[in-house]
């Protein structure tokens, strides 16, 4: 068996909310044994963040990509009354193997990855505590994040574009000064995004 090009080496929970809201008084299908739930018309809010060692900024390897969902009563419309108000961040550790993909390829890879891997675990661990809430367990539904991944990767190659020139500014500015380079952060971090799942 061939090793996979993008590993996900591992996944952290950071936060975790699952609140039971007193006003829903939906429907529990008995049939597929969880709470019935018309999802049209229902915010929800993501903000995600992908880091890798600044030490990496010419050939990036390996990736942390976090994603925070949450769905909240207060952010809904009057009329859509939630079973439950969740709040959840995940953080997925990648490898990169090979030197098949670069620039925005590669980050639309990770992203792609990512968003798969923490919104199926998120999905998992709602269900699973929800199965024990007063209203029965509730499932999110499916969600497709690769026009988010095309996009947020071109904004990735970017943002690593914009450090590398920085970096050689500062080499070149420290060469003409004849002064040691400046020891570089440990991490470069993308922009956070905030943004509705819909």
């Amino acid at each position: 068996m061939k090793a996979p090009l993008l590993s996900v080496d591992k996944i952290e929970f950071e936060k975790i909310s699952v609140e039971a809201n007193p006003e829903f008084d939906g429907v529990f299908s008995s049939e597929l044994k969880k709470v019935e739930f018309n999802y049209k018309g229902s915010r929800f809010f993501r903000s995600v963040g992908l880091s890798y060692p600044d030490d990496q900024l010419e050939d990036p390897k390996f990736f942390s990509f976090t994603l925070n969902l949450v769905l909240s009563q207060e952010n809904q419309k009057s009329e859509i009354i939630l079973p439950y108000s969740v709040d959840v961040k995940a953080t997925a550790y990648m490898r990169y193997n090979a030197d098949k993909h670069k620039g925005a390829d590669l980050f639309r890879a990770v992203r792609a990855t990512g968003y798969a891997i923490l919104y199926g675990s998120i999905r998992e661990m709602i269900s699973n505590l929800t199965a024990r809430g007063p209203h029965g367990l509730w499932m999110l539904p499916a969600a497709d994040f690769n026009s988010a991944a095309q996009d947020e990767a071109q904004q990735d190659e970017k943002d690593r574009q914009e450090g590398l020139a920085e970096r050689q500014s500062i080499d070149d500015s420290d060469e003409k000064n004849e002064k040691k380079p400046k020891k570089a952060s440990s991490i470069k971090r993308s922009k956070t995004s905030n943004r509705s799942l819909e």
